[in-house]
Parts: C-alpha cells; structure tokens; sequence
C-alpha cells in the first residue's frame, strides 16, 4: 500500500484502499453526470419523451400480441438512442474536455490508479445508461401496458449493461482522433447519430443493399436492438443471442484495446505525431 507524507508531519499516512478509493470516484463521477444537463436531457428525457408521445397516440398498444410486435422494436430503439447518447457520446466528450483542460493530467499525477479512475467513471455512466432504460420500461408499462417478464426484465438489464460497457470503450478509445475541446461533439456526432439511425432504431430504412445490412450488423448498435426486442418478444432462451453478445463483446475488446493503445493524458499540442501516454 503506497504512503503519503504530510508536510510538517513526520508520520506517514497510508492511502486508502481501492473500495474506498472507487467509492469515492464514483461518487464524485456521479455528481459530475447529474451536473450535466445535455447527458441528462438526451439520454434521460428526450428518448422517453419520444415514446410518450407515440403512445399517446396508440394507448394500451402492449395490450396485445400484435401491439408488442409493434412496440418492442420502438422501445429498443430508443434503448439504444439513450444509452448511445450517455455512454458513446457524453462519455466521451466530457473525457475530452477533461483532457484539454488539464484535469486528467492532474488526475494522473495524483496518487489515484488510472485503473480505479476509469472503472468508476464508465460504472457511473453505465448506471445512468441502465436508469434511462429503467425510465423508457416505466413508460412503456404505464402508457402501453407493456407486459414484461423476469426474464426479459433481467435480459434487458444485461443487454443494456454490455452495449453501454461496449460504447463507454469505444468512446474512450475515439477520444484519441478528438484534437480540442471545441471539436469533441460535432466529431463525436458524426459517430454516434449515423450508428443510431442505421441500426434501425426510429423505424426501417427499407431496401438495403445485402453488403451493407451484413455490415450494420456487425457494428455494436443494431445488436443492442435486435437482443432487445427480442428479450421483450420472448419470455424464455437465452438472455441474449449469441451473435449478438459476440459483436458487443468483439466491440468491447476493440475500444479496450484501442483505449490502451491510443488513449491520451495530456493535452493536444500541434505538432506531435505520437500520442502521449
């Protein structure tokens, strides 16, 4: 266990351990996400706010067979949209904004692990990712009289756990190709609404070429629909299917490896070809 000592103080202190060290960067990661209204806006109110509004065209649409066909596909789009919006972009921009401000280089030099500072940050952010799922299967099950089973109560959880973890990777590792604060999102975006729209999330986007429908479906969105309405169709089998869980996990690995490879500390300076480490 490393220690500190005191200026004035002869006695060294020791740091705490990693449970109070993870705590406390949770907590404070946290604070950071409630404190920022875009993330809690895009990923919180506005995807169940769009389901509210269709529902209260078609009412009590769960009510039936025919309803939940025509529902889930909606309810996992906007799953993805909020969970995209949260742990893609929002994770990685603030990450960005961080850097250029200097805040992770003071980060680094404090005596907190990298490792406990990054596994708080993307547990926090899957959390708010897993909260704005829990609020679209409230409004859902209000509005719509979704009816939902342990089974796909608990598939969605581990659906909507995996594609955050996947995204908050991914995202890290795009940080690297973000140069300044001021170009985080309109970069980011360029990443996130395509993936979003092209899984199919707000509808079908009718004939595709076969090339391309092959290639959607290896990126980490259209899984994260298909798994989810899937979970919400069928009340047993797997909690995910495997080709599913296979392109989250492959994406996953990808932006670890990627994060570790790439990720930077320090801020951008013009001129310098290799990333800082």
């Amino acid at each position: 266990m490393a220690e500190l000592t005191v200026r004035g103080c002869g006695t060294p202190r020791r740091l705490p351990g990693i449970g109070p060290l993870f705590f406390g960067q949770f907590q404070y990661q946290m604070i950071l996400l409630s404190r920022n209204p875009r993330a809690l806006v895009a990923g919180l109110v506005v995807p169940p706010l769009l389901l509210a509004v269709e529902l209260g065209r078609v009412p009590n649409m769960g009510g039936t067979a025919a309803g939940m066909a025509a529902l889930a596909p909606r309810v996992a789009g906007l799953l993805l949209f909020a969970a995209a919006a949260i742990a893609l972009f929002t994770h990685a921009s603030t990450l960005v904004v961080a850097r250029e401000d200097g805040v992770l280089r003071r980060w680094r030099a404090a005596p907190l692990p990298p490792g406990v500072y990054f596994s708080a940050k993307i547990t926090a952010t899957v959390l708010a990712a897993d909260l704005g799922q829990m609020i679209l299967v409230l409004v859902s099950v209000g509005m719509a009289r979704l009816h939902l089973t342990a089974h796909a109560v608990v598939a969605m959880l581990v659906i909507g756990t995996l594609g955050a973890l996947a995204f908050a990777a991914v995202g890290t590792a795009l940080t690297a190709l973000v140069s300044t604060a001021q170009s985080a999102q309109p970069v980011l975006m360029l990443s996130y609404l395509p993936l979003v729209f092209l899984s199919g999330a707000f509808g079908p986007l009718g004939n595709l070429p076969q090339w391309l429908t092959t290639a959607i479906s290896c990126l980490p969105a259209q899984p994260i629909v298909d798994a989810t309405s899937h979970a919400l169709l069928h009340s047993g089998g797997a909690l995910i299917p495997e080709r599913d869980a296979a392109v989250l996990l492959g994406w996953l690995a990808v932006g670890l490896l990627g994060s570790l490879r790439f990720f930077r500390w320090d801020q951008h300076r013009p001129g310098r070809t290799r990333p800082d480490r």
